[in-house]
């Protein structure tokens, strides 16, 4: 094996670190990976320093925890999975390694060793930003600089091996030092693999959200383009009146109106709802959408019911939906969208307030763009004529504060209409 291929082994990328099915924790291997090396260079330091100073129990202490790093790296480094029992491991040598150390130089026990696992515990302070870099770094100097105080200056237990005192204490403290700056850069290490894999997972959990949303909003859309086409409308109805809707919450939300309702969530649920107002006319048959002459008082009572049954499709097949507050928004445009002002709407003729504020949204954009487009039915009204009949019905047929915000964006809403134009 050349000198690059054992190089690669030691210090490259795992094998499965792109294996799918190790993704969760592949991001761990590599500072783990690193911990290890580290624990390899220094115990072969340690063998030759207890050498010189002819420590037989410390010299095969760290001849097996050579063997023990080296086959960790082995492990970790082909074994998909190991980082757990690995860490597990290093953990009881790390254990071991400490009452080695107590023994030889003898140092007291006492709550000093408490500093030790809080140094691994900065890893846990996961926020990025320098604020946060800093505060990982003073944790682990401040532990650092206070265990080797603490164990310098309480060193009053009797040393397995007689050492000269500046000696022993010398090693202690670069021992100290040396572990101290391992753990820190590994530490370090983990926090910033974390920190990526987690922007990772959040940058790709908003792109497949926002592709989801993409998705379900064309699904919605064309869904609702294919049910108005059967009634002589083009899919530019639907585009239409929810430009309508968008333009007029957003003019509510300016002026201040309906504050306790038009929040951000609702705003955005009323605008996503607008294509689905007639999602009931599926039901109805073509030869009442697509007549041309005057319908017949039957032929009207079924038409009403495409509000009632576009509530009871929405509820069928969006059930599975998890978001309530959507459906909930989405069922009252389609049920409550015919209802007036003043009681005189359907399907239940309930009126005012009664009518949810989203309903009462559709109502007037639904309205509009049915008076302004052509149908085979009828032929389009000027843009003109339409707003001074809904002005005339302020108060009637449509909620008096919408009507004014509609009224007020009266030149948004024909630019919409000639930019959609049929």
């Amino acid at each position: 094996m050349s000198r690059n291929k054992v190089i690669d082994f030691f210090t490259g990328a795992p094998v499965y670190n792109d294996d799918k099915d190790y993704a969760d924790f592949a991001y761990f291997s590599a500072p783990l990976n690193i911990f290890f090396l580290a624990c390899l260079v220094l115990h072969s330091a340690y063998m030759v320093i207890f050498s010189y100073l002819n420590i037989p129990m410390m010299i095969v202490l760290d001849l097996v925890c050579v063997l023990l790093y080296t086959a960790f790296v082995i492990i970790l480094k082909r074994f998909k999975g190991s980082w757990f029992p690995c860490v597990l491991l290093a953990g009881v040598e790390l254990f071991m390694h400490q009452i080695c150390t107590v023994k030889m130089f003898g140092l007291a026990p006492g709550f000093q060793y408490l500093l030790i696992p809080l140094m691994f515990i900065t890893v846990f302070i996961r926020m990025k930003g320098k604020i946060y870099r800093y505060l990982r770094g003073i944790i682990i100097l401040i532990a650092s600089v206070t265990f080797i105080y603490l164990i310098i200056s309480f060193n009053d237990t009797e040393a397995y091996y007689e050492l000269p005192e500046d000696v022993s204490i010398v090693l202690l403290v670069i021992n100290c030092i040396i572990s101290f700056t391992v753990t820190h850069i590994f530490t370090g290490r983990v926090v910033h693999s974390l920190d990526e894999k987690r922007s990772e997972l959040d940058t790709s959990v908003n792109e497949k959200t926002n592709t989801i949303y993409e998705m379900q909003n064309q699904i919605i859309i064309s869904f609702a383009n294919i049910i108005e086409a059967r009634d002589g409308s083009t899919g530019k109805h639907v585009k239409r009146t929810s430009e309508y809707v968008e333009a007029l919450v957003k003019e509510l939300k300016r002026n201040g109106n309906y504050r306790d309702i038009l929040d951000e969530r609702y705003m955005h649920d009323v605008m996503m709802s607008a294509p689905l107002h007639d999602i009931g006319k599926i039901t109805i048959p073509d030869s009442i959408l697509t007549k041309s002459g005057r319908l017949t008082q039957s032929e009207f009572d079924k038409i009403k019911q495409h509000t009632v049954n576009g509530k009871a499709i929405i509820e069928e097949a969006m059930s599975d939906i998890e978001d309530e507050e959507f459906l909930k928004v989405a069922k009252s445009v389609a049920l409550y969208h015919h209802e007036c002002w003043d009681g005189s709407g359907y399907p239940y003729g309930i009126s005012g307030d009664e009518i949810p504020l989203c309903a009462r949204i559709m109502t007037i954009a639904d309205y509009f763009d049915a008076l302004v487009a052509k149908r085979s039915y009828k032929a389009a009204l000027p843009t003109s004529v339409v707003f001074e009949n809904i002005k005339e019905q302020r108060g009637k047929k449509f909620d008096p504060v919408v009507t004014d915000a509609f009224l007020r964006i009266r030149d948004q809403i024909d630019e919409i209409a000639k930019a959609n134009a049929d």
